[in-house]
């Protein structure tokens, strides 16, 4: 094989992250021996089913949509992100600086925005924190609307086409009640601040996945280029403007456990 394709929903979708997508493709191939090309998706789903029909050979996804896609049922996950040193992040539940809703009881009537219906930090662990709360996620907001990137989120509440929107977060030591790392929303509209009403419990990172057919040694050339990529300055801004990573860590399949039990859990409780 001479190429592959890598594909992802970045959080923004413009010419400048298109630019740092198509860059950070070219270190890989140069690395790897490969020419990697890039692919935009529309949504998360659209990248799975890309996948899944091998239009897509690599793709960055959640370890959400993995556990509950079909279309991903048979990828290989190759790596996982890593994010201030760690392979976890949080979800948090966030609404413009001067909203007047100052908890979670207040949200009653709200118009939400989610990021997808797999989204671990942009739908499912919020819910689940909700009902947590005493609070039941299905008939507590007025209305719910999907927007398909985190990034899209942030704007849709920035902007107040939503009152409060449910996107990733990273905190100082990956503590939740230390200051706030990194989030779509801290620079998503000029002049527009958000502020964040609770944080999820953790959540594993999102993953590096290659779909069923592609070469064995393929895959494993990936994962060890992508494991050595944060030592490539080049790599650097592509990695965290498109991505949101600082670098990638070796997969461990014991780290989905803990969300696969909370997706199991939502089911069953019809959250999600």
């Amino acid at each position: 094989m001479t190429r592959v394709v890598f594909g992802c929903v970045p959080d923004t979708d413009d010419d400048v992250t298109r630019g740092l997508l198509q860059k950070l493709c070219s270190i890989l191939g140069a690395a790897v021996g490969l020419s990697v090309e890039p692919r935009v998706a529309a949504s998360p789903q659209a990248l799975a089913e890309e996948l899944a029909a091998g239009q897509v050979d690599v793709a960055w996804t959640s370890p959400t949509l993995l556990l509950t896609s079909n279309e991903l049922r048979a990828a290989t996950p190759l790596v996982c992100s890593v994010r201030g040193g760690m392979t976890l992040y949080h979800g948090v539940v966030f609404v413009r600086e001067s909203s007047p809703y100052k908890s979670t009881v207040d949200l009653k009537g709200a118009h939400a925005a989610w990021v997808s219906e797999t989204s671990a930090s942009g739908y499912i662990f919020a819910r689940l924190a909700l009902a947590s709360y005493g609070l039941d996620p299905r008939s507590l907001f007025g209305s719910e609307t999907f927007h398909g990137s985190h990034g899209n989120v942030a704007r849709a509440v920035l902007t107040g086409q939503a009152d409060a929107g449910g996107v990733y977060a990273m905190f100082q030591d990956g503590n939740p009640m230390r200051p706030l790392v990194r989030a779509p929303f801290m620079d998503a509209v000029k002049g527009e601040r958000g502020r964040i009403l609770f944080a999820t419990p953790a959540i594993p990172a999102d993953l590096i996945v290659a779909r069923a057919g592609l070469d064995p040694k393929t895959k494993t050339d990936l994962a060890d280029i992508l494991g050595q990529l944060h030592h490539n300055r080049d790599a650097v801004e592509p990695l965290q403007r498109v991505l949101g990573a600082d670098g990638f860590a070796p997969f461990d399949p014991r780290s989905l456990e803990p969300l696969r039990e909370q997706v199991q859990s939502g089911r069953e409780l019809g959250l999600i």
